[in-house]
């Protein structure tokens, strides 16, 4: 199946060229994490289409765009 992928700060150098990227049927937020090389330390929260999801194991579907967004810091 194909997803779009967005990922926001310090990790968007990692987003696919084409913001798409190709997984296997019933893969989850993990599997995507991972196939794009973004250890799930560094992920302070992710939305499927607009939704926060809190559980990494959330199961995605064809044509989801999911947001992955790194820890902010600074003071």
């Amino acid at each position: 199946m194909e997803i779009k992928i967005k990922l926001m700060g310090m990790l968007a150098g990692q987003t696919p060229q084409d913001g798409k990227l190709q997984l296997p049927d019933d893969a989850t937020i993990e599997n995507a994490l991972i196939a794009v090389d973004v250890p799930v330390e560094r992920i302070a929260a992710f939305t499927v289409n607009g939704s926060l999801i809190k559980d990494r194991q959330h199961v995605l579907a064809a044509g989801d765009e999911l947001t992955v967004l790194p820890p902010v810091g600074g003071g």
